[in-house]
């Protein structure tokens, strides 16, 4: 018998913190199967170089910071069920 999508998900969810980030970039590795695959390494050069770029517009100041708490707010009010 298969098991359930939640049964699945609460044993990852119980799954060190290492483990499941490794599922969850396999997991989105997955949905890009038309693209060419790329390695771990690549991943993360990619990944570096756009946090470079988003630190960089903050410090040029081509992006305005939001509180955390501010944003969630938000957030909260415009989808309050």
């Amino acid at each position: 018998m298969a098991r359930s999508i939640n049964d699945l998900e609460k044993e990852v969810f119980a799954l060190p913190r290492e483990d499941r980030a490794r599922i969850a970039l396999d997991l989105i590795r997955s949905l890009d199967k038309d693209d060419e695959p790329i390695s771990r390494e690549e991943w993360e050069a990619a990944w570096r170089e756009e946090i470079q770029q988003r630190v960089q517009d903050v410090h040029e100041g081509r992006v305005e910071l939001v509180d955390a708490e501010e944003a969630l707010a938000e957030l909260r009010a415009k989808y309050k069920s």
